[in-house]
């Protein structure tokens, strides 16, 4: 396919390309959700596109992805084809980058499917993002910690403040606090919309493992597959947005009641499989990973170059860490791993692939051990491959 002649981690941040595509494209007929923010992101565009599609057609673009391409753009639960994306080869004339292209792909897939709604999950902070030319009837930002400080900056208002470059003239839900709130919210005043703040317009708790209580307009006890103790925060988005856009309680239950979300805290067999990839996502694992039994933790850990390793390995749970690497030249060394562990007191068996590191993981664990898989999307697709060959 043609997209895979162009560099998918070349970062080239800023808006001119895709606004000479949109130029060329004539309105967009949909409504579009946009959804920012540090962690629960694709969480959060899979929630809602799943309540929606019970009353509407609706695509969602999403990224990375764990396995092919496609992924990323799906309507109705549908990934589009090899065959279409090249359909699309006349973008190559504008010289995007790999998201440029394929946020371009989704922006005119999702008008030739004639979908109701379209969720876009922000690929790399927003303000500059390529998603960011679009007019969101919904804008979401899930939350703000560190990540990609070279790109972002290296302190939280930084951070916030292109978080915030997404805020244009709808709603906004958020889930920040402190210092990333006040940016929020002095950008929703400037625009003059209505802010939602979870913890104060609509709250959560959880009752039990996937049970939670949310707190709306309505009161909902919801039944949730997606793992994690931090799904309820991305679940009370989700019923805001839903709330917003005027869906019934019974299809917000059962739309969520049957969500699917891949390498998320995903649970296979004596594996768990988080693709938890900056220190605040590695924390709500960490905290999550007590909701399932087991007598030792091994671990699994590989992750990309440009993360902050360091504060991902100091929030890791206890247990045996074996260190490894995706194929992917942004991956970490595991001698690197390997010496920040030590420098962190904690000692670590290398491997020099996921393959292997499955098989030492499996060798070390004991039939009531469980065995976590972290670090990175793109080692957790790899993982999930070898786990089912």
């Amino acid at each position: 396919m043609w997209i895979n002649s162009l560099d998918e981690f070349k970062i080239n941040l800023g808006l001119e390309r895709i606004k000479k595509v949109m130029k060329d494209f004539g309105r967009i007929t949909y409504k579009v959700i946009h959804v920012g923010g540090t962690n629960g992101k694709g969480s959060v565009c899979q929630l809602i596109g799943n309540v929606l599609m019970k009353k509407y057609k609706v695509g969602i673009y999403t990224s990375p992805h764990l396995h092919r391409v496609n992924e990323r753009i799906v309507v109705d639960g549908k990934e589009i084809s090899n065959e279409e994306i090249e359909s699309y080869s006349f973008f190559k004339k504008y010289n995007l980058t790999y998201f440029e292209a394929l946020t371009a792909i989704a922006i005119k897939y999702f008008e030739d499917k004639e979908v109701d709604f379209a969720i876009f999950e922000v690929g790399l902070g927003g303000r500059l993002d390529a998603t960011n030319v679009l007019e969101p009837f919904i804008t979401i930002i899930t939350n703000v910690s560190k990540e990609h400080e070279n790109f972002l900056g290296n302190r939280i208002e930084d951070i916030a403040n292109e978080k915030a470059g997404i805020i244009k003239n709808a709603p906004v839900i958020t889930a920040c606090k402190g210092k990333a709130l006040d940016i929020i919210r002095k950008k929703a005043r400037e625009r003059k919309v209505d802010l939602y703040i979870v913890g104060k317009h609509i709250k959560w708790k959880r009752l039990r493992k996937n049970v939670f209580l949310i707190e709306g307009e309505e009161k909902y006890e919801i039944y949730c597959p997606l793992n994690g103790i931090f799904q309820g925060e991305n679940l009370a988005i989700a019923v805001k947005a839903c709330e917003l856009l005027g869906i019934e309680k019974e299809k917000i239950l059962e739309g969520v009641k049957n969500v699917r979300w891949e390498g998320r805290m995903e649970k296979i067999g004596k594996y768990i499989l988080d693709g938890a990839h900056n220190p605040e996502a590695i924390k709500k694992f960490a905290e999550s990973i007590h909701d399932f039994e087991f007598k030792k933790l091994i671990i699994i850990f590989g992750a990309m170059k440009d993360k902050n390793i360091k504060g991902m390995l100091k929030n890791l749970p206890p247990g045996i860490v074996i260190a490894t690497m995706a194929k992917n030249r942004r991956s970490i060394s595991v001698y690197k791993i390997a010496e920040i562990l030590r420098s962190l007191g904690r000692e670590c068996i290398i491997s020099k692939d996921i393959k292997e590191a499955i098989k030492i993981a499996n060798k070390l664990a004991g039939k009531e051990d469980l065995i976590c898989i972290t670090g990175s999307l793109y080692l957790v697709g790899e993982a999930i491959k070898e786990i089912y060959l």
